[in-house]
């Protein structure tokens, strides 16, 4: 039996908690692994008791929510159950962009207002602020929701991700907690090519996690290049995928190739966690002791099966609080209950942001995720922004400008920033439009490329 993970769960964790003044993380931790099996009555129960705590708190401390309450004729004591909620109308990314620092909460210490960025995956990208409270409690969630795929604190971890902002400190303190804690080890997405994805493979052999965590679409490309070549994968416990859609055609590659379950999961930078698959694979649990989801069509709120917009509230970030956001995604309601026996409410399917891979000048690949996040994501004047690849080495940049869009230094910006990571020969050209549509399953491409890599050609 191997002692080590007890001691990283049971001692070396906790301590790092202690230290870093975020024992909160484990309270919250010990209320959701007991609330997920109450009743959904008692969990709305919960939800409309931090929803009306949240209302009044925003009404009186935050500017931007005092305005927006007298606009709409509405006080905190109009709303008498969480249905109320659609009186107030949707918070846009654009709102956020403008009005940032009106939606933070006055008698918030400044001091304990921790500074988030969105990736931009849906075109727009966001930052915002969140409390250490809020902190301790998405870790909590996704600790949650990782158990439900197997996965304990101390497992030996891979993701397989391109965020830069997530990747781990390479300081000797950083390397020194990242071992006692035994974090995730981290293989990088954001640029590879063929040998990439080779080494990638002898590292998980060699190391052999027992979990590995991946966006979607890198999980995939992965998956096809190991078919391609008929090489034998290492093959985990669990593959948990993420960031992206996972189509079926795309689950069924994974788990055929990795010989193990996958468990999807659905969330966003802003709220973090949202939803996650069970061991019953019938839906995505919504974390609905933290968050109020609602899915709106055209004729009201959508019934179990039918697609609609997607509205998040975040009930536990008071220090900059998102009421009724519109995130940028589709959903639809899952009928039933779960046979896990879970209370919380399901997500049967979300049709929201996909991103392909675009193809250097030399054959390198660079995710779209990478480019959200590294390029897009820096320039909030570019405001929202579309990618479009024909050929290698040659992307085209579709962008609805931001309100202090300046044409010249904005696109130099791109220009000079897309070349860094597809290559100093890149082809960079831009246009100017009103509106990004999205596709007709309601999905947002932030990049769309048609060029497959010379190495995957035939792969299935």
């Amino acid at each position: 039996m191997n002692f080590y993970p007890h001691l990283v769960r049971n001692v070396f964790y906790p301590l790092s908690l202690w230290r870093r003044g975020e024992g909160a993380e484990r309270a919250y931790l010990r209320e959701f692994e007991s609330s997920q099996f109450i009743s959904p009555e008692e969990i709305r129960a919960v939800q409309w008791r931090r929803l009306r705590c949240l209302l009044d708190h925003a009404y009186k401390q935050c500017p931007y929510y005092h305005d927006l309450f007298e606009r709409q004729g509405l006080s905190p004591g109009d709303f008498t159950g969480l249905e109320d909620l659609r009186w107030l109308p949707p918070l846009e990314k654009s709102t956020i962009q403008e009005q940032r620092e009106r939606l933070v909460a006055r008698n918030w210490p400044r001091h304990d207002l921790i500074r988030n960025q969105t990736g931009g995956s849906t075109g727009a990208p966001v930052s915002f602020y969140l409390s250490t409270d809020r902190k301790c409690s998405r870790a909590a969630a996704t600790l949650r929701h990782n158990r439900w795929a197997g996965w304990q604190v101390g497992d030996r971890v891979a993701v397989l991700w391109g965020a830069p902002q997530d990747r781990p400190s390479n300081s000797w303190r950083g390397r020194l907690r990242a071992a006692l804690l035994r974090e995730p080890m981290w293989l990088d997405t954001g640029n590879i090519s063929e040998r990439g994805l080779a080494a990638f493979r002898v590292t998980l052999l060699r190391h052999r996690p027992r979990i590995i965590q991946a966006y979607a679409r890198a999980a995939v490309l992965f998956a096809r290049y190991l078919r391609s070549r008929s090489l034998t994968p290492h093959r985990p416990h669990a593959l948990v995928t993420s960031a992206e859609v996972l189509e079926a055609e795309d689950r069924r590659l994974l788990e055929d190739v990795f010989g193990c379950p996958v468990f999807n999961r659905y969330g966003c930078r802003e709220v973090s966690v949202i939803a996650s698959e069970c061991p019953a694979h019938t839906g995505m649990h919504i974390m609905a002791e933290g968050l109020y989801l609602e899915i709106e069509t055209p004729n009201g709120p959508a019934v179990p099966g039918e697609m609609g917009t997607i509205f998040v509230t975040d009930l536990l970030n008071h220090a900059m609080p998102l009421i009724r956001y519109r995130i940028g995604d589709l959903g639809a309601w899952a009928k039933g209950s779960c046979p896990c026996g879970r209370g919380l409410p399901r997500l049967e399917r979300v049709a929201g942001r996909v991103t392909d891979f675009l193809v250097g000048v030399d054959g390198r690949l660079v995710s779209g995720v990478f480019l959200a996040t590294y390029v897009v994501a820096n320039r909030p004047s570019l405001g929202q922004v579309q990618i479009h690849q024909q050929r290698a080495g040659v992307v085209t940049y579709r962008i609805k400008p931001g309100r202090d869009f300046q044409p010249a230094s904005d696109l130099d910006y791109l220009r000079s920033a897309t070349r860094q990571h597809l290559g100093a020969e890149a082809g960079v050209e831009s246009e100017i439009v009103e509106e990004l549509p999205a596709e007709p399953s309601g999905k947002f491409l932030f990049s769309r490329s048609t060029v497959t890599p010379e190495f995957l050609v035939g792969a299935k």
